[in-house]
């Protein structure tokens, strides 16, 4: 007797749901039956699911970009399949971020941790005996130090977010009780910060590069411009239609958000340096 090619589902194959129509009402899941093991209908499906990811990572990008903070209210408000996840979102511009290699003080030399942070103090003997430990002095392992410094920091770079998202939370705790929100909008805000940074390295160098990079002052006014002030103009406008504030509130509280940034930084740095040196 022939078999029949085609097969009545009644249950989700998935989570077992009782199923009527195209998709399970519990999982979302798509009714399946033998006509889908066919090798078009897969070949379809990948070309349908890549342009479907394309399309909410370009609008994505779009709300990052044109619409400060009004992903982060959207998303929040239940809008999540017209959004790339969050986390997916920052971890796209973070791998971008480790394979270009742009000019960052996230990952700084070994003579800046021994010597100039605020917590060198402190860890400047455990430095040394590190080093004496590995057989290494610090001139010549300062490039191996470097590279594996680099590594980790953009690595372990999602650790910013859960910090800074902990100082958005005291700051916003009257309109968003919920820590969550705070990481969400800090998911969104740091990957444009990261944007920023990979900007100067696409955009600000090169631009440097044409003017023969020679003028201290020009270098300086284009690092600061993709580093601090385009960041800064987007923590003020973000975080003005995050907590729905005026702006004579907005500008202090975005100020507030950048200083978060960089106090966060100096912790991260110290992390990288334990790291680094466990790693090498």
């Amino acid at each position: 007797m022939k078999r029949s090619s085609t097969i009545i589902q009644t249950h989700c194959f998935n989570c077992g749901t009782s199923v009527k129509g195209a998709f399970c009402h519990q999982c979302g899941q798509r009714v399946r039956d033998n006509n889908d093991r066919s090798l078009s209908r897969l070949l379809g499906e990948v070309f349908n699911n890549f342009f479907f990811f394309d399309n909410r990572f370009f609008l994505s990008t779009w709300y990052l970009l044109r619409f400060p903070g009004l992903m982060t209210v959207e998303f929040l408000e239940g809008k999540r399949k017209k959004f790339i996840s969050p986390v997916t979102f920052f971890l796209f511009f973070n791998l971008i971020y480790f394979f270009v290699n742009p000019l960052t003080d996230y990952s700084i030399s070994l003579y800046d941790q021994t010597y100039s942070q605020p917590y060198s103090e402190l860890t400047k003997d455990w430095v040394h005996n590190e080093l004496q430990k590995k057989g290494l002095d610090k001139r010549s392992n300062g490039v191996i130090y470097q590279n594996a410094s680099d590594k980790v920091s953009k690595s372990i770079m999602i650790l910013n977010i859960p910090m800074i998202a902990f100082f958005v939370y005291l700051m916003t705790f009257k309109r968003r009780v919920f820590y969550f929100d705070s990481l969400i909008f800090v998911a969104h805000f740091f990957s444009l910060f990261m944007f920023s940074w990979i900007m100067f390295d696409w955009v600000g160098l090169p631009i440097l590069s044409l003017l023969g990079g020679k003028d201290s002052l020009v270098s300086t006014i284009i690092f600061t411009l993709f580093t601090i002030i385009i960041p800064l103009f987007y923590a003020v406008l973000s975080i003005k239609k995050f907590m729905s504030l005026r702006w004579l509130r907005a500008i202090p509280t975005g100020m507030g958000l950048m200083l978060a940034v960089f106090l966060v930084n100096l912790f991260y740095r110290f992390i990288v340096l334990i790291i680094t040196f466990w790693t090498i």
